[in-house]
């Protein structure tokens, strides 16, 4: 069995930012296309996406290790949803299942 999809990634993301921009009272994104930048957009800050990252791998019960994305395609959520996918879906062949997925949308 698989690990979790770029899509699972990406509605863990899409939660994480959600619950962020409700408490500041912004609204919540609808979507979160491939060219979306976490950081340029405002959505969060390095020290929230540090967090959102932490989050990840505990949700998914993975450590994800960040060594080998180019950095220039950090932030945006396309190359790193893909990215973790790829990191979980390894880790996981490996060590046995993950999480859950909370809703997005």
């Amino acid at each position: 069995m698989n690990g979790p999809t770029t899509d699972d990634v990406r509605a863990f993301f899409g939660a994480f930012l959600n619950r962020m921009l409700e408490d500041r009272g912004q609204h919540p994104l609808r979507d979160l296309p491939d060219d979306y930048d976490l950081l340029l957009s405002g959505a969060l800050d390095s020290l929230a996406f540090v967090e959102m990252m932490m989050s990840a791998g505990e949700h998914f019960d993975r450590e994800i290790d960040f060594e080998n994305l180019d950095p220039e395609q950090m932030t945006l959520i396309g190359p790193l949803c893909r990215f973790v996918s790829a990191q979980l879906t390894q880790r996981r062949s490996q060590n046995g299942p993950t999480g859950s997925l909370p809703p997005f949308g």
